[in-house]
């Protein structure tokens, strides 16, 4: 008795073989190129491909072409909405362009952190994107030089940061025109409530926040510091209405505390905006379906997500930063 192993994958020869043409041609019709096929042709070709379920061998194709045409993207958590967009929005830019992302989340472990690093560059990644992480930061210098030799991009970063691309929303601009807007209806006790930041990351939001003020003659009262998420906004929000002179407006480093000062809010029998105006920053769809919505500062997501993918593509060589302006868009949460 004859013992048979599972079926030999199908290779190139075969699919040839099958739709009576040469294995160049077959090449041609999986690479799409370099040389034009008949619609008949490839017609047959693709028939055959089916027919064998044959799978052209991903590692051979990128020796072949010098790229795997995928980017990987570590990130240090992926359930913040804030993220969510931002994985969207960069794999419909990197598809458009033939590319696909693999996700590494570090969970805020930074020994983790440098083994998802590593494990991207040992998958032959031809960059990396960096979200909500410091990989420019100085006293790791370990961590850094495990993808030193590919490139590197920190996205939601809007200032230069050396051996790395950066794309990022013009934060301090958008910081202003949120608080304008709330100087604009009126208040002038407005208050701004954000997470902590690393050191060596410019508090754009923070600035923005204080230069209005101070143009419109008011001094900017301490900021709220607690935590970027929606229990941190809340205890934010009951500090402030805690204080000797509650707010009559606030200003939130992102929509997820935004949403948790709502709640704190509403628990008080507090009315938005009738007792208390909010305007948010991030503009994600959080945002919109928050009661009441959020009037909030949204970062431009596609076209950051498309300059990032771009700069690994056909961008040049060198690391460059790239800032995009916000958009104000009006809600219910600030009396509009």
């Amino acid at each position: 008795m004859t013992l048979s192993g599972p079926p030999r994958p199908a290779t190139r020869a075969d699919v040839a073989r099958l739709a009576g043409v040469s294995t160049a041609v077959v090449s041609y019709v999986v690479n799409d190129g370099p040389r034009p096929v008949a619609d008949a042709t490839r017609d047959r070709v693709l028939r055959a491909i089916r027919s064998l379920d044959y799978r052209p061998n991903a590692s051979a194709r990128a020796l072949k072409r010098g790229s795997t045409k995928l980017l990987g993207l570590v990130l240090s958590e992926i359930i913040n909405p804030f993220h969510s967009e931002c994985i969207d929005a960069l794999d419909s830019a990197a598809s458009r362009r033939g590319y696909s992302i693999l996700l590494a989340s570090t969970h805020g472990d930074p020994e983790r952190e440098r083994l998802m690093r590593a494990s991207l560059v040992e998958r032959g990644v031809d960059g990396m994107i960096f979200l909500s992480l410091f990989p420019d930061d100085p006293a790791d210098a370990a961590t850094r030089a495990v993808d030193a030799g590919i490139p590197r991009l920190i996205l939601d970063r809007s200032h230069p940061a050396q051996g790395f691309s950066t794309v990022g929303a013009d934060a301090v601009e958008g910081a202003r025109l949120a608080t304008e807007h709330l100087l604009s209806h009126g208040h002038r006790r407005i208050a701004y409530i954000e997470g902590p930041l690393h050191p060596i990351v410019r508090d754009g939001r923070r600035s923005g926040w204080e230069n209005a003020l101070a143009a419109a003659g008011i001094r900017a009262p301490a900021p709220v510091v607690t935590d970027w998420s929606r229990a941190g906004g809340a205890e934010a929000v009951r500090i402030l209405m805690d204080s000797p002179e509650p707010p009559t407006a606030v200003f939130a480093g992102s929509d997820l505390t935004a949403v948790g000062a709502l709640q704190a809010l509403h628990e008080r029998g507090l009315r938005v905006p009738e007792d208390v105006a909010i305007v948010s920053f991030d503009g994600t769809a959080e945002s919109e379906y928050a009661w009441p919505p959020l009037t909030t500062v949204r970062q431009p997501f596609g076209k950051m997500a498309q300059a990032a993918i771009e700069s690994f593509v056909d961008g040049p060589k060198t690391p460059r930063a790239q800032v995009f302006p916000m958009q104000l868009i009006l809600r219910a949460s600030c009396g509009c």
